[in-house]
């Protein structure tokens, strides 16, 4: 019989067992084919893409995906090798030369290969074409979609290429082991005993000390600029987290878990219970080759779920702060009164003057002395804008207030009383109590103290930065004497947020106005730059967590598949099959467990590290992060139980029959 009969033949046969590895494969050289295909659509790029910025981060995610491709096929083939070494110590005893069963591999290799690559193909091309659907609906995009193809001849030519390599690379390392393994070695190679890892107190415990510390450098940095991040340096300090970090993963898998372990042996309560006495020295009986792949599961989800969770963040932080970037639905600065007119005028007749309504705020620019100025006052002075303050009457802001719905953050002042709004939150409360002398036309005219802060700005930070809210009477009193004034208009409304008409009104009436803000445009403006590079950041992510979810399933399979005798000493000596079901569940929960809970830390304490270290603190909200992470705890989790189910069940029929 020829050597590819064979191969077609043991895969029909174990089809089920093949059928994971097939559709992993399929799915992974889907979504390559997805992104080959979206980065050579020069229709939608033309779109998207004024920059070369998306075709840049299609080449950097295609890279990576060909990255985890050749990792994960390799670990894969590693697997199945293991598994078919009996099968191949009985075709050496039968007269098949090491170069026959290289062939028969190979073959096997090409069949899965190229199988997995025509459904890649289809279903990549179907993906492709969501995509750019879904792109163009939440952009509002208008492209023709017949001038795109379904599939890209030069994306099958550059999938076929890679699958091609990939072909030749596990051909070779087959080669190799073949080469090296004798015919008692492929017998009993997946029957080797592993070394016992010799336990200490030391060791054990350095890593959760070393894990705890990498946590506290990365919450340090909540402390702002009193962090050992900026009074020592941020790469030092970041390069000291992810050693203590990844070092502490090393010691807590090598060294503490097998510790713990050890410790519920010595009692002999609670090692001589039904599942225990079973899950615990079988865990230790392979802790050694299980390490490494749990030390590999835990910062490869850590990472890639550290990595989603930082691009959800930068996507919607920027979003969630709208409302402090421009509160009213939009706001100009006026230049002349003519423009603000005309400007009405185009709005009315777009919209109608019923359906919004607008104030006019002077804001006063004065300068002011203290002993303890904010930093508000000083903010932008890079940019051009002159210190000082920008200060307000009580009437205006709680007029603003008013128009865009919000409730009072404070009662009335007295002449002697003013409220600073805070760009930053300022949680010591360090600038409550200062003493601020406000001086206009080059004249002291009155001395306020700070009764308290807020962080609810009545207007844009494009217009005013430094806003100081004073009674009527000191507005007045500043007022007379004839300082620098800042006229803004706001305008507000039900729907008004994502009125695009509106905007387009204004912009055409004031084409050259600078300060004209609307928050329907910001947020559109976020979503266009944004969308894309979560869309692929997302898939990325999933790749990475479906290639931690196949490592787990080929690894709980390899382990229950080398203990099939003991399960049927287990059924004489009396276990029934709830027994054995449980016993079988326990351990596969342990290798689920591990990653997914480690991971999940070292994720959740990176990305605090990462908004609080270049992420502008606007909101003054601890639980700012905490729509990221769970984002990124949901999709986890989703793949995680779909393959922890898939898992189980086929570790019973493994165990069971």
């Amino acid at each position: 019989m020829k050597l590819s009969a064979i191969a077609l033949k043991n895969l029909k046969r174990n089809f089920s067992f093949y059928s994971l590895y097939l559709f992993s494969v399929s799915f992974v050289l889907m979504i390559y084919f997805c992104f080959t295909s979206f980065s050579m659509n020069q229709v939608i790029m033309e779109k998207i893409s004024s920059d070369g910025r998306v075709e840049t981060m299609c080449q950097t995610v295609a890279v990576f995906i060909m990255a985890f491709v050749i990792f994960y096929m390799f670990y894969s083939n590693n697997f199945f090798m293991r598994r078919r070494m009996r099968e191949l110590g009985i075709y050496s005893l039968l007269g098949y030369r090491k170069s026959a069963m290289l062939g028969l591999l190979t073959f096997e290799n090409i069949f899965i290969c190229f199988g997995g690559m025509i459904l890649g193909i289809l279903t990549g091309s179907v993906l492709h074409k969501g995509v750019i659907a879904g792109i163009v609906a939440l952009l509002g995009i208008t492209i023709d979609q017949s001038a795109i193809p379904l599939i890209y001849p030069a994306a099958v030519k550059s999938i076929l290429s890679f699958v091609v390599v990939v072909l030749i690379t596990l051909t070779l390392s087959n080669a190799r082991l073949l080469q090296k393994s004798t015919l008692l070695d492929l017998v009993r190679l997946e029957k080797k005993t592993e070394k016992p890892i010799r336990v200490h107190f030391i060791t054990a415990f350095m890593g959760l000390f070393c894990l705890l510390c990498g946590y506290g450098l990365a919450l340090d940095m909540m402390r702002g600029r009193k962090s050992v991040w900026y009074t020592i340096g941020f790469s030092p300090i970041a390069l000291l987290t992810m050693l203590l970090v990844v070092a502490g993963t090393v010691f807590f898998i090598y060294s503490f878990l097998p510790y713990a372990c050890q410790k519920i042996r010595q009692k002999k309560r609670s090692l001589y219970r039904a599942n225990t006495i079973i899950v615990v020295p079988k865990f230790m009986h392979r802790i050694r080759s299980n390490a490494k792949s749990l030390i590999l599961l835990i910062l490869l989800s850590a990472g890639t779920l550290a990595i989603l969770g930082a691009t959800v963040l930068s996507v919607w932080y920027p979003l969630a702060a709208l409302e402090r970037i421009i509160p009213s639905a939009m706001e100009y600065r006026i230049t002349d009164d003519a423009e603000k007119q005309s400007s009405l005028d185009a709005l009315d007749q777009a919209i109608g003057s019923e359906t919004y309504q607008s104030h006019e705020t002077a804001l006063l620019k004065v300068t002011a002395t203290s002993e303890n100025l904010p930093v508000e006052y000083n903010i932008s002075a890079e940019k051009g804008r002159i210190p000082g303050f920008e200060c307000m009457s009580q009437s205006d802001y709680f007029a603003l207030m008013e128009l865009q719905g919000k409730a009072l953050p404070f009662k009335e002042l007295g002449d002697n009383e003013c409220v600073l709004i805070k760009y930053r939150p300022d949680t010591e409360q360090a600038d409550v109590g200062a003493k601020y002398t406000l001086i206009a036309a080059e004249s002291p005219v009155s001395t306020v103290t700070v009764r308290e802060t807020s962080l609810q700005n009545a207007l844009g930070f494009g217009n005013s930065v430094g806003t100081l809210v004073v009674s009527d009477t000191v507005y007045h009193a500043l007022n007379q004497m004839n300082p620098e004034k800042i006229r803004v208009v706001s305008m507000d409304g039900e729907n008004m947020r994502s009125n695009e008409k509106a905007y387009l009104a204004l912009k055409a009436a004031m084409p050259e106005n600078p300060y004209l803000v609307s928050a329907w445009q910001r947020q559109n403006e976020l979503i266009r730059e944004n969308s894309s590079t979560f869309l692929l950041i997302c898939f990325a992510t999933i790749i990475f967590l479906i290639a931690t979810g196949s490592i787990l399933f080929f690894q709980n399979i390899s382990a229950v598949s080398y203990d099939k005798s003991d399960y049927e000493i287990m059924q004489r000596m009396g276990y029934n099959e709830s027994m054995i079901k449980k016993s079988v569940r326990r351990q596969v929960q342990i290798y689920y467990i591990i990653p997914y809970v480690i991971g999940l830390l070292h994720s959740i304490f990176a990305i605090t590290c990462y908004k609080s270290a270049l992420m502008d603190d606007l909101l003054g909200k601890s639980s700012a992060v905490l729509v990221p992470v769970l984002f990124s705890i949901a999709v986890f989790s989703a793949i995680y139980a779909i393959y922890y189910q898939l898992t189980k069940h086929s570790c019973y029929r493994i165990a069971l029959n």
